[in-house]
């Protein structure tokens, strides 16, 4: 088990996958899938820098920023600043992306619906030079 550092509500996790993330981001399941509840939970921890790669949700996802400060963008649109507290409702199919500033860590809470076996399709990197104008 993870250590959990004292002001974290969860531990970080293990680390996730180079070709779904840049940088370093940390996956704490929190609640799988099950007969009641069509969604996974977990605590997603990034460290300054880190980001998804572009993706979507056929069912869409929530997120819930319990630290830090982040980012998230959908496509065609500009980046928004997200902080502690806030909930960021993403809809099916909204082309996104999300992480840390690259100053600044960040860690949510994502609540991730499922649409038969499915609840994300990986797409393309975020740039650097995206990811520089986000932080911008």
């Amino acid at each position: 088990m993870n250590e959990q550092n004292n002001t974290s509500l969860f531990p970080k996790g293990e680390k996730l996958p180079g070709e779904w993330f840049s940088g370093n981001a940390f996956l704490h399941p929190l609640l799988a899938r099950d007969k009641n509840n069509d969604f996974a939970l977990g605590s997603v921890t990034f460290e300054p820098g880190a980001r998804t790669h572009w993706h979507i949700h056929p069912k869409g996802q929530i997120l819930i920023i319990t630290e830090g400060e982040g980012l998230y963008q959908e496509k065609g649109k500009p980046a928004q600043r997200i902080h502690r507290g806030d909930v960021i409702n993403i809809p099916e199919n909204v082309e996104h992306w999300h992480g840390a500033t690259a100053h600044s860590k960040m860690i949510h809470i994502a609540v991730t619906n499922y649409q038969g076996d499915t609840n994300v399709t990986w797409l393309s990197p975020v740039t650097n030079e995206a990811f520089s104008e986000a932080n911008k």
